[in-house]
């Protein structure tokens, strides 16, 4: 790990932990609230909205501005909104539309915070070792979300599931005090404008006319719109009504989840600079979608488990690729721009699909979903090798 880059990396991981804390937390708790699997798809849902709706100026933003300053503000307003959520629950204020609209202006931070967190690396690192420290990173990550929820399960009764929120936003405290030790270089070939309308009309300017840039961002719109619903808002309801488990081992759940992105991340770490990104990034969105489908026959909370594990290796060969080639093949200045277009897709289509995995809760069963998911989102990942420019990429 080079030493320029330890603040960033501490200060992600405990973001990260604080962020699988507060998912476990969030989706459980809206529930709890309104009994509702609607609602609770809702709340999913507007936790990712903001990216749909700000993204692309967040973007234009981050490049126009000191990346740092960005995750600085950034974690500080994390810390006092995520801290609101218990407090209103403890004095019986909070209900769902206020935990949605928190949840909301959370992401909002979000929106400029990871963005900025992805652009900020090569600011740090030299290009030739970006695969290295992005797969670090990335396994990183996993552990984070791994830890969360294991951190999670043992703090719940102690502190229920409202104190976990506070945990996050001391998660958040902590990040902003190792964000200030990060000395990044100056950008090369800063932005000439300082214009962030004009920023974003080019980020997108740019984007049209590079096939591999909106090959990136549509193949991970697809594999979003159709895995990232039933992952959240399906999980937690498959959990609770199809195996008829609480809290705890919802948060095993998403540890084993968390403990398969990290063992993928692992392997690319170790046999990445052998693969070629593109196509491992492709076959792994056929997986992704493929390894939903035995969930319809799964009883058993511990096979259950097992195979959310399973499942998740294969997304860090999906992360540490495409991150990878944005940090490697587009320009620097258009970085911010870039990874927040790459956001935008993904909350984007994972609000929406959040949306729709909640409505269709209320009417068919959580495996049907699984089975009827797995079977499209593997088919229309294999689609994505006649993208050219991005099947070619080595």
């Amino acid at each position: 790990m080079p030493r320029a880059l330890r603040p960033l990396w501490l200060a992600a991981s405990i973001s990260t932990v604080g962020d699988a804390i507060n998912l476990i937390a969030l989706m459980w708790l809206v529930y709890d609230i309104t009994q509702s699997p609607t609602a609770t798809g809702l709340v999913g849902m507007a936790q990712y909205l903001p990216s749909v709706l700000i993204g692309v100026y967040a973007g234009a933003w981050i490049d126009r501005v000191s990346r740092k300053s960005v995750m600085l503000w950034t974690s500080a307003l994390h810390v006092v909104l995520v801290a609101a959520i218990p407090l209103l629950y403890l004095v019986g204020e909070l209900n769902g539309f206020r935990l949605g609209a928190l949840a909301f202006a959370i992401a909002t931070c979000t929106v400029f915070f990871n963005p900025a967190r992805d652009a900020i690396q090569p600011q740090l690192v030299e290009k030739e070792k970006l695969l290295g420290t992005t797969s670090v990173m990335q396994g990183t990550y996993g552990l984070a979300y791994f830890f969360g929820p294991a951190l999670g399960t043992l703090l719940l009764p102690l502190v229920g599931i409202s104190g976990l929120f506070f945990v996050d936003s001391l998660c958040y405290a902590a990040a902003f005090v190792l964000i200030l030790f990060v000395r990044p270089r100056r950008v090369s070939a800063a932005p000439t404008s300082e214009n962030a309308w004009t920023l974003m009309k080019e980020g997108l300017h740019y984007v049209k006319r590079n096939p591999l840039a909106w090959g990136l961002l549509l193949v991970t719109a697809v594999d979003n719109l159709f895995i990232m619903g039933p992952a959240i808002v399906g999980a937690s309801i498959y959990v609770r009504k199809e195996l008829g488990a609480g809290a705890a081992a919802y948060a095993a759940v998403e540890a084993a989840f968390a403990l398969g992105v990290l063992a993928g991340s692992v392997l690319v770490h170790r046999y990445g600079k052998k693969l070629p990104r593109g196509k491992t990034l492709l076959y792994a969105l056929v997986w992704d979608g493929v390894t939903f489908i035995p969930f319809y026959w799964i009883d058993s909370l511990f096979i259950n488990t097992i195979w959310w594990f399973i499942h998740s290796v294969g997304i860090a060969f999906i992360l540490v690729p495409r991150t990878n080639l944005v940090q490697t093949e587009i320009p620097e200045a258009l970085q911010g721009r870039m990874f927040s277009l790459v956001q935008i897709t993904v909350v984007g289509m994972t609000a929406l699909s959040c949306g729709l995995t909640g409505m269709a809760a209320d009417f068919i069963s959580t495996r049907d979903i699984f089975l009827f998911i797995g079977v499209v989102a593997g088919l229309i990942g294999a689609l994505g090798f006649f993208i050219r420019p991005l099947r070619v990429q080595r």
